[in-house]
Protein backbone atom coordinates (compact mmCIF):
# COMPACT_ATOMS: atom_id res chain seq x y z
CA UNK A 1 0.00 0.00 0.00
CA UNK A 2 1.14 3.53 -0.64
CA UNK A 3 0.58 6.01 1.76
CA UNK A 4 0.67 9.59 1.34
CA UNK A 5 2.28 12.02 3.28
CA UNK A 6 0.90 15.03 1.89
CA UNK A 7 -2.18 16.92 2.26
CA UNK A 8 -4.81 15.41 -0.55
CA UNK A 9 -5.73 17.47 -3.26
CA UNK A 10 -9.36 17.54 -4.09
CA UNK A 11 -8.47 16.19 -7.47
CA UNK A 12 -7.48 13.21 -6.17
CA UNK A 13 -10.98 12.80 -4.71
CA UNK A 14 -12.71 9.82 -6.09
CA UNK A 15 -16.13 10.04 -8.57
CA UNK A 16 -19.01 10.14 -5.78
CA UNK A 17 -16.44 9.84 -2.50
CA UNK A 18 -18.39 11.60 0.10
CA UNK A 19 -17.27 14.84 1.27
CA UNK A 20 -16.69 16.74 4.25
CA UNK A 21 -19.63 18.31 6.10
CA UNK A 22 -22.56 16.16 5.27
CA UNK A 23 -23.04 13.68 8.62
CA UNK A 24 -23.92 14.15 11.97
CA UNK A 25 -22.45 12.39 14.92
CA UNK A 26 -25.14 11.01 17.61
CA UNK A 27 -24.42 10.01 21.29
CA UNK A 28 -24.39 6.58 22.40
CA UNK A 29 -25.16 4.69 25.45
CA UNK A 30 -21.28 3.36 27.38
CA UNK A 31 -22.83 0.22 27.68
CA UNK A 32 -23.26 -0.03 23.63
CA UNK A 33 -19.55 0.10 23.49
CA UNK A 34 -17.90 -3.32 23.30
CA UNK A 35 -14.74 -3.64 25.67
CA UNK A 36 -12.49 -4.31 22.53
CA UNK A 37 -13.32 -0.73 21.51
CA UNK A 38 -12.30 0.46 24.45
CA UNK A 39 -8.66 2.31 24.73
CA UNK A 40 -6.40 1.60 27.34
CA UNK A 41 -4.57 5.33 27.09
CA UNK A 42 -7.28 8.11 26.55
CA UNK A 43 -4.46 10.88 25.35
CA UNK A 44 -4.41 8.94 21.75
CA UNK A 45 -5.35 12.47 19.58
CA UNK A 46 -2.96 14.16 17.02
CA UNK A 47 -3.12 17.24 19.52
CA UNK A 48 -1.21 15.79 22.58
CA UNK A 49 1.25 15.10 20.27
CA UNK A 50 3.53 18.02 21.08
CA UNK A 51 6.66 17.23 19.13
CA UNK A 52 7.18 17.05 15.33
CA UNK A 53 9.26 14.25 14.27
CA UNK A 54 11.29 17.01 12.75
CA UNK A 55 11.83 19.10 15.90
CA UNK A 56 13.07 15.53 17.59
CA UNK A 57 15.77 14.99 14.91
CA UNK A 58 16.78 18.77 15.72
CA UNK A 59 17.04 18.62 19.44
CA UNK A 60 18.72 14.59 18.62
CA UNK A 61 21.29 16.53 16.72
CA UNK A 62 22.19 19.51 18.58
CA UNK A 63 20.06 19.31 21.89
CA UNK A 64 22.48 18.20 25.00
CA UNK A 65 22.84 15.24 26.84
CA UNK A 66 21.22 14.89 29.96
CA UNK A 67 22.27 11.33 30.46
CA UNK A 68 25.63 9.90 30.44
CA UNK A 69 27.34 12.56 32.67
CA UNK A 70 30.52 13.40 32.40
CA UNK A 71 33.37 11.74 34.06
CA UNK A 72 34.24 13.59 37.53
CA UNK A 73 31.14 15.59 38.23
CA UNK A 74 30.83 16.84 41.53
CA UNK A 75 27.59 18.36 41.67
CA UNK A 76 23.98 17.94 40.77
CA UNK A 77 23.88 21.37 39.85
CA UNK A 78 25.13 21.10 35.79
CA UNK A 79 23.22 17.72 35.25
CA UNK A 80 19.61 19.75 36.54
CA UNK A 81 20.49 22.63 34.64
CA UNK A 82 20.61 20.36 31.19
CA UNK A 83 17.47 18.74 32.14
CA UNK A 84 15.55 22.32 32.19
CA UNK A 85 17.65 23.22 28.65
CA UNK A 86 16.71 20.57 27.30
CA UNK A 87 12.92 20.54 27.99
CA UNK A 88 12.84 24.27 27.06
CA UNK A 89 13.62 23.38 23.61
CA UNK A 90 11.13 20.46 23.68
CA UNK A 91 8.45 22.87 24.56
CA UNK A 92 9.59 25.87 22.81
CA UNK A 93 9.77 27.87 25.99
CA UNK A 94 11.07 31.45 25.20
CA UNK A 95 14.36 32.79 27.23
CA UNK A 96 12.01 35.66 29.45
CA UNK A 97 9.76 32.40 31.16
CA UNK A 98 10.91 30.73 34.31
CA UNK A 99 10.40 27.21 34.41
CA UNK A 100 10.36 24.73 37.82
CA UNK A 101 9.57 21.39 38.64
CA UNK A 102 7.17 20.54 41.45
CA UNK A 103 7.04 17.01 43.15
CA UNK A 104 2.97 17.65 43.61
CA UNK A 105 -0.22 17.23 40.96
CA UNK A 106 -1.41 19.93 39.09
CA UNK A 107 -3.87 20.62 41.20
CA UNK A 108 -2.25 21.01 44.40
CA UNK A 109 0.04 23.69 42.39
CA UNK A 110 -3.50 25.29 41.08
CA UNK A 111 -4.64 25.44 44.60
CA UNK A 112 -1.56 26.97 45.70
CA UNK A 113 -2.08 29.74 42.90
CA UNK A 114 -5.26 30.78 44.03
CA UNK A 115 -4.13 31.70 47.47
CA UNK A 116 -1.31 33.93 45.93
CA UNK A 117 -2.34 37.11 45.88
CA UNK A 118 -1.08 38.75 42.74
CA UNK A 119 -2.03 35.39 40.81
CA UNK A 120 -5.50 36.51 41.90
CA UNK A 121 -5.30 39.71 41.30
CA UNK A 122 -4.32 39.39 37.48
CA UNK A 123 -6.59 36.64 36.95
CA UNK A 124 -4.42 33.98 36.63
CA UNK A 125 -5.03 31.30 38.14
CA UNK A 126 -5.38 27.87 36.05
CA UNK A 127 -8.71 27.12 35.46
CA UNK A 128 -10.54 23.91 33.04
CA UNK A 129 -10.36 25.02 29.36
CA UNK A 130 -12.86 24.49 26.59
CA UNK A 131 -11.32 21.42 25.30
CA UNK A 132 -11.43 23.01 21.75
CA UNK A 133 -10.60 26.24 22.88
CA UNK A 134 -6.67 28.17 22.32
CA UNK A 135 -4.97 27.78 26.04
CA UNK A 136 -4.47 31.72 25.68
CA UNK A 137 -7.94 32.59 24.78
CA UNK A 138 -9.43 33.37 28.27
CA UNK A 139 -7.65 36.25 30.11
CA UNK A 140 -7.84 38.36 33.12
CA UNK A 141 -9.08 42.04 33.66
CA UNK A 142 -5.51 43.26 32.90
CA UNK A 143 -4.89 40.78 29.88
CA UNK A 144 -2.78 37.86 31.57
CA UNK A 145 -3.60 34.30 30.52
CA UNK A 146 -3.03 31.18 32.75
CA UNK A 147 -4.04 27.74 31.74
CA UNK A 148 -3.22 24.06 32.90
CA UNK A 149 -2.52 21.97 29.80
CA UNK A 150 -2.84 18.77 31.17
CA UNK A 151 -6.29 18.09 29.69
CA UNK A 152 -6.29 20.70 26.81
CA UNK A 153 -6.69 18.94 23.21
CA UNK A 154 -5.10 22.20 21.39
CA UNK A 155 -1.93 20.82 19.76
CA UNK A 156 1.03 22.42 22.31
CA UNK A 157 3.19 24.30 19.22
CA UNK A 158 5.81 26.73 19.96
CA UNK A 159 3.65 29.82 20.64
CA UNK A 160 0.94 28.36 23.32
CA UNK A 161 3.06 28.87 26.74
CA UNK A 162 5.03 31.77 25.03
CA UNK A 163 1.40 33.33 25.10
CA UNK A 164 0.55 32.15 28.48
CA UNK A 165 1.39 34.23 31.80
CA UNK A 166 0.95 31.22 34.01
CA UNK A 167 0.49 27.48 32.55
CA UNK A 168 1.09 24.01 34.41
CA UNK A 169 0.97 20.42 33.14
CA UNK A 170 1.69 17.05 34.12
CA UNK A 171 4.58 15.71 32.79
CA UNK A 172 3.58 12.11 32.36
CA UNK A 173 1.72 12.49 29.03
CA UNK A 174 4.43 14.54 27.41
CA UNK A 175 7.24 12.09 28.44
CA UNK A 176 5.75 8.96 29.40
CA UNK A 177 6.84 9.31 33.12
CA UNK A 178 5.12 8.32 36.43
CA UNK A 179 2.30 10.77 37.20
CA UNK A 180 2.86 13.10 40.12
CA UNK A 181 4.71 15.83 39.24
CA UNK A 182 4.21 19.17 37.56
CA UNK A 183 5.85 21.30 35.39
CA UNK A 184 5.31 25.63 35.92
CA UNK A 185 6.14 27.89 33.70
CA UNK A 186 6.14 31.60 34.21
CA UNK A 187 6.04 34.84 32.00
CA UNK A 188 8.74 37.71 33.19
CA UNK A 189 5.53 39.66 34.67
CA UNK A 190 4.78 36.46 36.46
CA UNK A 191 7.61 35.91 37.99
CA UNK A 192 8.61 39.20 38.97
CA UNK A 193 4.57 39.76 40.53
CA UNK A 194 5.51 36.46 42.48
CA UNK A 195 8.99 37.49 43.64
CA UNK A 196 7.06 40.72 44.80
CA UNK A 197 5.55 39.16 47.92
CA UNK A 198 6.32 38.78 50.83
CA UNK A 199 7.39 34.96 51.45
CA UNK A 200 4.57 32.98 52.82
CA UNK A 201 6.17 29.97 53.72
CA UNK A 202 8.43 26.88 51.58
CA UNK A 203 5.22 26.34 49.70
CA UNK A 204 5.02 29.63 47.37
CA UNK A 205 5.68 30.44 44.10
CA UNK A 206 8.70 32.80 45.28
CA UNK A 207 9.72 29.71 47.37
CA UNK A 208 9.70 27.31 44.16
CA UNK A 209 11.34 30.35 42.15
CA UNK A 210 14.21 30.90 44.38
CA UNK A 211 16.87 28.15 44.36
CA UNK A 212 18.22 28.29 47.87
CA UNK A 213 14.74 29.16 49.68
CA UNK A 214 14.47 26.45 52.56
CA UNK A 215 12.28 23.96 52.89
CA UNK A 216 10.75 24.56 49.66
CA UNK A 217 9.42 21.07 47.63
CA UNK A 218 12.16 20.14 45.25
CA UNK A 219 12.31 16.97 42.90
CA UNK A 220 14.32 14.16 44.34
CA UNK A 221 17.53 12.61 42.27
CA UNK A 222 15.21 10.08 41.34
CA UNK A 223 12.55 12.41 40.09
CA UNK A 224 14.98 14.06 38.37
CA UNK A 225 16.56 11.44 36.60
CA UNK A 226 13.32 9.76 35.78
CA UNK A 227 12.28 13.21 34.45
CA UNK A 228 15.69 13.15 32.13
CA UNK A 229 14.88 9.39 30.97
CA UNK A 230 11.72 10.89 29.39
CA UNK A 231 12.87 13.78 28.10
CA UNK A 232 16.22 12.21 26.23
CA UNK A 233 13.89 9.24 25.03
CA UNK A 234 11.13 11.55 23.56
CA UNK A 235 14.00 14.10 22.51
CA UNK A 236 16.57 11.50 20.49
CA UNK A 237 16.12 7.82 20.41
CA UNK A 238 16.69 6.89 17.15
CA UNK A 239 14.78 9.86 15.30
CA UNK A 240 14.85 7.91 12.09
CA UNK A 241 13.09 5.08 13.45
CA UNK A 242 10.94 7.79 15.02
CA UNK A 243 9.61 8.51 11.50
CA UNK A 244 9.54 4.95 9.64
CA UNK A 245 7.20 4.16 12.92
CA UNK A 246 5.12 7.00 12.68
CA UNK A 247 4.92 5.53 8.84
CA UNK A 248 4.00 2.02 10.00
CA UNK A 249 1.23 3.49 12.06
CA UNK A 250 -0.09 5.71 9.68
CA UNK A 251 -0.47 2.39 7.78
CA UNK A 252 -1.88 0.98 10.18
CA UNK A 253 -4.63 3.54 10.39
CA UNK A 254 -5.40 3.25 6.49
CA UNK A 255 -5.95 -0.44 6.67
CA UNK A 256 -8.48 -0.30 9.40
CA UNK A 257 -10.75 2.48 8.33
CA UNK A 258 -10.53 1.62 4.13
CA UNK A 259 -13.87 1.53 3.06
CA UNK A 260 -15.71 3.51 6.16
CA UNK A 261 -18.66 5.86 4.40
CA UNK A 262 -17.57 8.42 7.46
CA UNK A 263 -13.94 8.99 5.54
CA UNK A 264 -14.03 11.81 3.01
CA UNK A 265 -10.44 10.58 1.60
CA UNK A 266 -7.45 8.45 2.66
CA UNK A 267 -5.54 9.46 6.12
CA UNK A 268 -2.20 11.49 5.72
CA UNK A 269 -0.09 13.22 7.45
CA UNK A 270 0.51 17.09 7.18
CA UNK A 271 4.43 17.18 6.42
CA UNK A 272 6.41 15.18 9.10
CA UNK A 273 3.86 15.85 11.87
CA UNK A 274 3.55 12.74 14.17
CA UNK A 275 -0.27 12.45 13.77
CA UNK A 276 -2.73 11.16 11.52
CA UNK A 277 -5.56 13.83 9.51
CA UNK A 278 -8.46 11.52 8.95
CA UNK A 279 -11.12 13.80 6.86
CA UNK A 280 -14.54 12.67 7.21
CA UNK A 281 -18.08 13.45 6.18
CA UNK A 282 -18.89 14.80 9.25
CA UNK A 283 -19.79 18.14 10.10
CA UNK A 284 -17.26 20.60 12.26
CA UNK A 285 -20.20 21.04 15.25
CA UNK A 286 -20.01 16.75 14.91
CA UNK A 287 -16.60 16.69 14.82
CA UNK A 288 -16.17 18.87 17.88
CA UNK A 289 -19.50 16.88 19.71
CA UNK A 290 -17.76 13.51 18.87
CA UNK A 291 -14.20 14.90 20.81
CA UNK A 292 -16.10 16.67 23.36
CA UNK A 293 -18.26 13.30 23.79
CA UNK A 294 -14.90 10.95 24.03
CA UNK A 295 -13.37 13.66 26.14
CA UNK A 296 -15.70 14.14 28.64
CA UNK A 297 -15.72 10.33 30.00
CA UNK A 298 -12.12 10.21 29.86
CA UNK A 299 -12.30 7.92 26.69
CA UNK A 300 -9.86 9.76 23.95
CA UNK A 301 -8.31 13.18 24.25
CA UNK A 302 -7.46 15.59 21.52
CA UNK A 303 -9.04 14.00 18.40
CA UNK A 304 -10.27 17.58 17.08
CA UNK A 305 -7.42 20.10 15.20
CA UNK A 306 -9.30 23.33 15.38
CA UNK A 307 -7.40 23.97 12.37
CA UNK A 308 -9.01 21.22 10.29
CA UNK A 309 -13.01 21.28 11.61
CA UNK A 310 -14.09 18.14 9.66
CA UNK A 311 -11.19 16.00 10.10
CA UNK A 312 -9.85 14.05 13.02
CA UNK A 313 -6.21 13.98 14.48
CA UNK A 314 -4.76 10.67 15.66
CA UNK A 315 -1.63 10.52 17.26
CA UNK A 316 1.08 7.94 15.34
CA UNK A 317 4.17 8.65 17.71
CA UNK A 318 5.50 5.79 19.99
CA UNK A 319 3.69 6.78 23.25
CA UNK A 320 0.42 5.53 20.91
CA UNK A 321 0.63 1.75 21.72
CA UNK A 322 -0.34 -0.37 18.16
CA UNK A 323 -3.45 -1.97 20.11
CA UNK A 324 -4.89 1.41 21.54
CA UNK A 325 -4.55 2.44 17.71
CA UNK A 326 -6.99 -0.45 16.60
CA UNK A 327 -9.29 -0.26 19.58
CA UNK A 328 -9.65 4.10 18.84
CA UNK A 329 -10.58 3.06 14.94
CA UNK A 330 -12.77 0.50 16.12
CA UNK A 331 -14.34 2.55 18.88
CA UNK A 332 -15.06 5.31 15.57
CA UNK A 333 -16.47 2.67 13.87
CA UNK A 334 -19.31 2.05 16.84
CA UNK A 335 -19.81 5.92 17.24
CA UNK A 336 -20.25 6.34 13.89
CA UNK A 337 -22.78 3.52 13.12
CA UNK A 338 -20.24 1.58 11.03
CA UNK A 339 -18.99 -1.55 13.42
CA UNK A 340 -17.70 -4.61 11.59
Amino acid sequence: MTVHTEVPSRARTAPGEPRGGERCFTPVELHRIPDSAIPREPRLGGACVPVPADRLVSLARSGPAVLGLPPGLARTGDFTASVFKELRALVHLPDDHSCVIVPVPPRTVRRLLAREGWAVDHGAVPGPLDHTERPSAVRGPDGWAAADLSRTSWPLDETVLGELDVAVFCPSWLLGVVPGSTVLTLSARAAAAARAREAEGPFSVRALLESDASGAPRPSASDLMMFAHGVRTLAESHPERVESEAEARLELVADHTAGRTWLAGSPYRAGRDLAAVLPTTLTPASVRELAEFLEARSIVYGLADPARPTALSVGLSRAVPDDDLVRLLRLLDVLLGEAR
